[in-house]
């Protein structure tokens, strides 16, 4: 019961966080079919001070850190950003009325994890106190690049296997079709014609004429 109701408690207090506030806002509005748009300009100085301040700070921390500590970091981003594209792609693109090609790119996105996303991630981590090294940020573009990378190879792959099934099942088609016998009109396709004379002259000829005369 006590864990019951402390996640209980410490949910409510999630529910009152600035950022889920805006999220279930969002999605009440589009619920309603509300029509509120913000600003592009608005946004796009939101996301310009959060990726100065990512970048900054990780800047700065990098430089203050040992490079080695953050090897091992690196290499798990770069793995979970690919891995996150393989994911996708053989998981979602297997759900109805989803293409393939939708399903790359959206592991692709999830894989690379937006600058606002990263911000409001660290933004939380700070709100509940917990330590975390201050070169975090930086591992943003160890993410992002591979995921987009493999999420973009990745399309290329499918769509080339695509167009190479469709050409050779075209090709297979167009030569079942050639070896079709081809008929004029409903005459049978070879004719017992006479090759002489005589025999044009036999054809002709009444049946009672073939009788023995004696």
């Amino acid at each position: 019961m006590d864990f019951l109701s402390l996640f209980v408690k410490d949910f409510i207090i999630q529910l009152q966080s600035p950022t889920l506030a805006f999220l279930i806002g969002g999605m009440i509005l589009a619920a309603l079919g509300s029509e509120l748009v913000i600003p592009e300009s608005i946004c796009t100085i939101i996301v310009f001070m959060l990726l100065t301040k990512i970048g900054l700070t990780g800047g700065i921390a990098i430089r203050n850190s040992n490079l080695l500590d953050m090897v091992l970091p690196m290499i798990s981003a770069i793995i979970i950003g690919i891995i996150v594209v393989f994911i996708a792609r053989y998981t979602l693109a297997k759900l109805p009325n989803v293409k393939v090609v939708d399903a790359i790119a959206t592991g692709g996105l999830f894989g690379a994890v937006s600058g606002s996303t990263m911000a409001a991630g660290l933004t939380v981590l700070e709100e509940q106190n917990i330590q975390y090294e201050a070169w975090a940020g930086a591992l943003y573009p160890f993410m992002d690049i591979p995921a987009l990378v493999t999420a973009i190879v990745i399309a290329n792959i499918y769509l080339n296997k695509k167009k190479k099934k469709s050409v050779a099942a075209q090709s297979i088609k167009e030569e079942s079709l050639s070896k079709q016998p081809v008929a004029a009109g409903d005459y049978p396709a070879q004719q017992d014609y006479p090759s002489t004379r005589q025999e044009y002259r036999s054809q002709q000829q009444d049946p009672d004429d073939n009788r023995v005369k004696v």
